[in-house]
């Protein structure tokens, strides 16, 4: 069970339009920039292997921002457990400046841009033989 104050508590992370958070309890792992499989399109960057499943992984800043996600050494990919009915288990957010946890700063609103990104959902690579 999470508290009021638990909720509070975000990852922090960089966007071009300032530094947010996205609240703790929904990220479900972070994971170091990897390769990925699939092509790019649009928002999507590809396909990331999470213990061995596949989680389409969409650009954080060029959803919100409409820009890249600059490299950076705090560039991290989120994976949030994905809404019920989802193609996917997970989703991968890949975001800059990601550095530690803090309260009370501005929270994304994930719930404004998660419909539309699974909706852009590709279809995965096949499988390696």
């Amino acid at each position: 069970m999470t508290t009021a104050a638990q909720h509070r508590i975000g990852l922090r992370l960089k966007l071009d339009s300032g530094v947010c958070s996205i609240p703790l309890h929904r990220v479900h792992h972070l994971a170091g920039f990897a390769t990925l499989t699939g092509e790019p399109d649009d928002y999507f960057l590809g396909w990331l292997r999470f213990h061995g499943e596949r989680a389409p992984v969409f650009d954080l800043n060029r959803v919100v921002c409409d820009a890249p996600t600059a490299e950076s050494f705090g560039s991290r990919i989120i994976l949030l457990e994905a809404a019920a009915g989802a193609a996917t288990r997970y989703i991968g957010l890949l975001a800059a400046g990601v550095t530690d946890t803090a309260a009370d700063l501005p929270e994304l609103e994930l719930d404004d841009y998660l419909p539309m990104l699974y909706t852009l959902i590709p279809e995965p690579p096949a499988e390696d033989a």
